[in-house]
């Protein structure tokens, strides 16, 4: 009976236990509505492998929709959760952050209903209260926010429900009663790891977490045995163990053969290469000296650790001077000491030859905890961030499990009966209070930044956000000064350089952005963008040389390039180097079919060239690609109306009015069509629904003055 552990939380019945985590998981319910913020642009609105990859290519190209082979590649597989962000798609045949934002917070109460699950598991029927409080602090902790309200955290979501799947039917595994039913459960917990990793790298640690499960809690070996074990102490009564959990050895075995053929495939995925990395990405894995890059490296643990204890600095991103380095003697140094003085003490105490259960609830604590983090703690390989807390999404059920834990035997050291409900109950609503309140933060880009000024003011990269947020809706002063202010915090920030210059190009100050643009270019030779950005600057200084050269090095960097080709395009439209400038914009269409603007000059050179049969051919081609962009339907008119076509153009006018019926120029030309075919009041009508939508349309207004002069001269 000493065993059983005394209860200091009120016990609460499975079935209401069940309802109240759901309701605490709606903490995040916030930013349902929210936008696409931050990394969603990439990896949803601007990814092909979104809305038109076709899908077998989805399996070749990062989370990112990059090439895996692609040099700029950063090597993150994750096809699964890219397949779910394609199935919104797919359904809506649109972008809608809002569905995405509900999927992730279902999941998010699914993830917190089968962690409960595992608890159980872990602790067994007489752990089930612990289980509860453990779970119900998972499903509030503000750790939780980016992987919840950030959409593209819909990888951390499901790597962690098929992890916890993998170690459900694992435990089935332990215990089914005959060995169809075993190896079934097995198959399954092996499907299971494997399409976790498949929707994050690090599912592949389910793997870990099985494992430590069957030694200590189904096999109730504590991690003192396995010392003995390895310094021979009482082998013969170990070996004889073993041989006697021959069920757990072949379970343990199938377990690292699984895992040696997923780490295979990821590697083989990866074609045996890491990713390359800039030193703003992790600074301290490009430090010279190994001792401070191991302090830095340690010091990086402390702030995990501190945002799981008191998760009120909460930053999108963490690079750019948000953690300086450790670079000789600071006082962060005694931040490390403290740190391992406590944690080690609680490895430690699972290191003690004492039978009791604790000591094994605790092992699986730290076992959640810590072998879900190992991908991201640079000791592997190294990682291209300095903290972030989507990655402490599964480590933080680790943490809850231990606080329950802990708070249990606090009271019991004390004999202080209500206070751990009291603590509880606190700790809950201040949880629960910051997820509600980060979660707004997370519902759109300008709130989202804001708020990273107050952790992180030396960030440059908040800063650049800033700045692009700034500039798309805009207010291009505030962009320039916050531009300006990213690249003081870091002088080689060559995207900043690459976007402030795209401003200044377009506020006409040319010389200043091709400075910008060429010192980008030393700073990062291969950055495509840029040397097409400089190709248009030198295109508009008249540097018709120049720019050719940079459009070529551009797409010499990055050969699937649609905007260059276009903006090459344009380059020999102005040189009136017509063939070329057709070959450049059909390579643009092939690259990119949904291109409008490139169907829409190739339609245009074709008929000022009087290729008006193959300007047709053409117009009816981008039909296939874009069937609702207004303007071919426009120019398929004006040519037909050039031909003497007028029923014909009459339709298609028609068409380009049912596709956009705000533009007046559609208007405008349908009213000279009619002019010309002699359909006189239906003219006037045209000309002045033109002059509605636009009162200083000059050519409507011309048009129809020649008109009543006609009128009246008919009269």
């Amino acid at each position: 009976m000493r065993n059983k552990p005394t209860t200091y939380l009120p016990a609460v019945s499975p079935s209401l236990s069940s309802w109240i985590i759901v309701i605490l998981s709606l903490c995040f319910v916030n930013s349902y509505d929210g936008d696409f913020v931050f990394d969603d642009a990439e990896a949803i609105v601007k990814n092909n492998d979104v809305r038109d990859t076709p899908l077998w290519e989805i399996f070749k190209n990062d989370f990112w929709g990059t090439k895996l082979s692609h040099n700029q590649s950063h090597k993150s597989y994750r096809p699964f959760t890219t397949l779910s962000f394609r199935l919104h798609f797919w359904l809506r045949q649109d972008l809608v952050s809002l569905d995405y934002h509900v999927v992730n917070i279902v999941l998010h109460s699914v993830v917190c209903l089968l962690t409960f699950l595992v608890y159980n598991v872990f602790l067994g029927p007489e752990g089930q209260n612990v289980s509860f409080y453990a779970a119900a602090l998972f499903a509030v902790h503000p750790i939780h926010t980016e992987a919840v309200s950030g959409i593209v955290g819909r990888a951390e979501l499901l790597c962690t429900l098929f992890t916890w799947l993998s170690v459900l039917l694992y435990n089935h595994a332990i215990y089914a009663r005959n060995s169809l039913r075993k190896w079934t459960a097995m198959l399954g917990c092996a499907v299971c790891v494997t399409v976790a990793m498949l929707c994050k790298e690090t599912g592949i640690t389910a793997i870990g977490i099985c494992a430590m499960y069957d030694i200590v809690i189904a096999n109730k070996i504590y991690p003192i045995d396995v010392i003995n074990f390895l310094l021979c102490k009482s082998s013969g009564k170990y070996w004889n163990d073993l041989v006697k959990h021959r069920a757990t050895v072949l379970r343990l075995a199938a377990l690292l053969l699984i895992a040696i053929m997923l780490l295979s495939l990821r590697l083989g995925v990866m074609g045996f290469s890491t990713p390359t990395f800039l030193p703003v990405d992790n600074p301290a894995s490009f430090m010279d000296n190994m001792l401070l890059r191991i302090l830095n490296y340690n010091y990086i643990y402390c702030l995990n650790t501190w945002l799981l204890i008191c998760p009120v600095w909460l930053c999108f991103d963490w690079s750019m001077g948000c953690v300086p380095l450790i670079t000789g003697y600071d006082h962060r140094i005694f931040t490390i000491v403290i740190f391992w003085m406590v944690f080690g003490a609680m490895i430690a105490y699972t290191f003690i030859p004492r039978k009791d259960k604790s000591a094994r609830y605790i092992t699986m604590g730290l076992t959640i905890l810590i072998i879900p983090f190992l991908p991201a703690s640079n000791i592997f390989f190294s990682v291209g961030f300095v903290l972030a807390e989507r990655i402490l999404y599964i480590p933080s059920a680790g943490y809850c499990l231990l606080v329950v834990i802990g708070l249990q035997r606090f009271a019991a050291q004390f004999s202080l009966p209500k206070a751990p409900l009291l603590a509880y109950a606190m700790l809950i609503v201040l949880l629960f209070a910051r997820s509600w309140v980060r979660s707004n933060q997370w519902r759109n880009e300008k709130l989202l930044f804001q708020s990273a000024l107050n952790v992180c003011p030396l960030n440059a990269k908040v800063h650049y956000n800033i700045a692009k947020n700034a500039a798309d809706a805009g207010n291009i002063v505030l962009a320039k000064l916050e531009y300006q202010e990213a690249l003081r915090l870091n002088p080689k920030y060559v995207q900043a350089m690459n976007n402030l210059g795209n401003l200044l190009k377009d506020n006409g100050q040319l010389p200043e952005a091709v400075n910008l643009f060429k010192e980008a270019i030393i700073l990062q030779r291969d950055f495509a963008t840029v040397w097409m950005n400089l190709g248009i600057v030198q295109s508009a200084l008249k540097q018709y040389e120049e720019s050719e050269a940079s459009y070529f090095t551009a797409l010499q960097y990055q050969p699937i390039y649609p905007a260059c080709y276009y903006n090459l395009g344009v380059l020999y439209l102005e040189r009136k180097q017509y063939d070329k400038a057709l070959k450049a914009w059909v390579k643009a269409a092939k690259q990119k079919p949904t291109h409008k603007q490139v169907w829409t000059n190739m339609i245009l050179l074709l008929d000022d060239l009087d290729m008006t049969e193959k300007a047709l051919k053409t117009a009816n081609e981008a039909l296939k690609f874009i069937p609702n962009h207004a303007s071919v339907y426009f120019n398929i008119a004006n040519i037909l109306g050039k031909k003497g076509r007028f029923e014909e153009a009459e339709i298609q006018f028609k068409l380009a009015m049912s596709k956009n019926p705000t533009d007046p120029m559609i208007y405008a030309n349908l009213g000279v069509l009619y002019h010309r075919w002699n359909k006189l009041n239906a003219a006037e009508e045209m000309y002045k629904k033109a002059l509605q939508l636009k009162t200083d349309l000059h050519s409507a207004r011309d048009n129809l003055q020649k008109l009543y002069s006609l009128k009246a001269s008919i009269k």
